[in-house]
């Protein structure tokens, strides 16, 4: 395996872990955009703070011998509640209000990042928009996005832009490249074959996910 594969494929137990950990911890300033919307997002946090109540409710009323004290319980658990809205509310005077909305928006993260695609006349976030995130976000763009990288491909090996490096080559698919320069790259390389960062894709997904809840790594 490649190095740029094997370290596509490093990072993905962290998505795996990072992604379900801020909602239902209530770490809403560690949400992101994509996979869950905000309004999804938010909903999960606020259900999140009550799992507590709902679990001390079914222990309160199940038979086990030498329970804790339930009253106290619920007053801890008020307190921390509490505590979390008073974080909460603090977070939002400090943050600027014009993204407040994103913490009740419905789109998607395709859609998100899709809208970032369009908005944006700097070529490095343009391009990092499309190849850091999954290729299925921005497939309905993929002709649009070919046009523009083939336009503009041969004036970035000239300039050659601090993000235009290797690691951003290897993460960019042939139908990216234009013929000529993708043949150079191709014939500069070991083998006669670029390498290239491997896409994630739903089966490798599924191989990780097995693979750790086998090994038991998740905890």
């Amino acid at each position: 395996m490649s190095s740029a594969a094997k370290e596509s494929e490093n990072k993905f137990p962290f998505i795996l872990i990072h992604h379900p950990l801020p909602p239902l911890t209530g770490m809403i300033h560690a949400r992101g955009p994509k996979l869950a919307g905000g309004a999804l997002f938010s909903f999960q946090t606020i259900v999140s703070q009550c799992y507590p109540f709902i679990a001390l409710y079914f222990y309160s009323s199940s038979d086990i011998e030498d329970k804790a004290d339930v009253d106290m319980l619920n007053t801890v658990f008020i307190v921390l509640a509490s505590s979390w809205c008073a974080c909460v509310v603090a977070f939002l005077r400090v943050t600027n209000i014009d993204f407040w909305h994103t913490f009740w928006s419905t789109a998607t993260g395709w859609q998100f990042t899709v809208d970032s695609y369009n908005k944006s006349d700097d070529p490095e976030t343009k391009m990092l928009t499309i190849f850091e995130n999954h290729h299925s976000f921005t497939e309905s763009i993929k002709d649009e996005v070919i046009t523009y990288m083939h336009a503009n491909w041969a004036e970035w090996e000239r300039t050659q832009p601090a993000w235009f490096t290797p690691k951003f080559i290897a993460s960019v698919g042939d139908e990216f490249i234009p013929g000529r320069a993708l043949q150079q790259l191709n014939e500069a390389a070991a083998g006669g074959v670029r390498e290239k960062l491997q896409a994630t894709t739903l089966s490798s997904m599924k191989e990780i996910i097995i693979t750790l809840s086998t090994a038991d790594l998740i905890r």
